[in-house]
């Protein structure tokens, strides 16, 4: 390196450090401007996820004491596949066995099925910062968004025609005979999922579309002296009783014999949410 261009490099730091000295002072003076409270004179982005999903947001200031969240969060983690039993196959009754539909049926003990849950919401939160000079608040609000948070189906796509056509010789074979055999379809703990006139199941488990929230945080979301901040939230999305549901919205009704699902799906009025939040403060 020639004396010309250390020369050369020497300059250029000094004023680069010129330069950068009325920006850190300004920068102290911006920030103490940040400490002050007031009506929508601050603005955060923050990047979420936890059990409600990884979503983004914003936050402004409504009061001292109170802040206003809104933003999206969601997530869709692919296909779980499994075998479920072919209810075909547990019907002893001669006169339904020697049914030519019903025999065909009795062919595949097991069927494979694909279960994709799927959860995305928007959501406003209004949140309570009691205590000016502790992190803790509490959060209330509304999540709105998806109503199906598991959608199933068979993988083998129009491949269960013979399980509709034996279900209705069932439904027949009851209404005139009085008997109550379950219907023919896949076995998912108390419920049996029925397929189509297409030969396919398609099975959603349904929620409400709007959820109620109430939680408890830790942390910031409008940093007082720096530009980013950190808070955990813990709460509950009240999204109603789950119920499955097939393609044309009719109510599967639960057996209520071989599993808890239904005892579970009972008690699970609604959905727990842990969520991670980081935040840059814009102004």
């Amino acid at each position: 390196m020639t004396k010309h261009m250390k020369h050369h490099i020497c300059l250029l730091c000094i004023l680069f450090s010129f330069a950068l000295a009325p920006t850190s002072a300004s920068a102290q003076r911006t920030d103490q401007l940040y400490a002050e409270d007031g009506l929508l004179n601050h603005l955060s982005v923050g990047l979420t996820s936890g059990l409600a999903g990884t979503g983004i947001d914003v936050v402004v200031p409504l009061h001292k004491l109170v802040t206003l969240r809104a933003g999206f969060a969601g997530w869709n983690v692919g296909d779980i596949k499994f075998k479920a039993i072919n209810t075909a196959t547990e019907i002893t009754e001669m006169q339904m066995v020697e049914a030519e539909a019903v025999k065909r049926s009795q062919l595949t003990e097991k069927v494979e099925l694909a279960a994709e849950p799927n959860f995305w919401n928007f959501f406003l939160l209004g949140e309570v910062h009691p205590f000016r000079n502790q992190p803790f608040y509490f959060s209330a609000g509304l999540y709105a968004g998806s109503q199906n948070f598991v959608h199933f189906r068979n993988t083998n796509e129009g491949a269960l025609q013979v399980l509709y056509y034996a279900n209705q010789l069932v439904e027949d074979y009851n209404s005139v005979f009085r008997t109550n055999y379950q219907p023919i379809g896949l076995k998912f703990g108390d419920y049996v999922f029925t397929a189509d006139e297409r030969g396919n199941i398609d099975v959603r488990m349904k929620t409400h579309a709007v959820k109620p929230y109430l939680g408890i945080g830790f942390g910031q979301h409008l940093a007082k002296k720096h530009r980013l901040s950190l808070a955990v939230d813990a709460g509950l999305l009240f999204w109603g009783t789950p119920k499955f549901v097939l393609n044309n919205d009719v109510e599967i009704k639960s057996s209520g014999r071989n599993s808890g699902i239904t005892s579970t799906l009972s008690w699970l009025k609604a959905w727990p949410n842990l969520q991670l939040r980081v935040a840059y403060k814009i102004f």
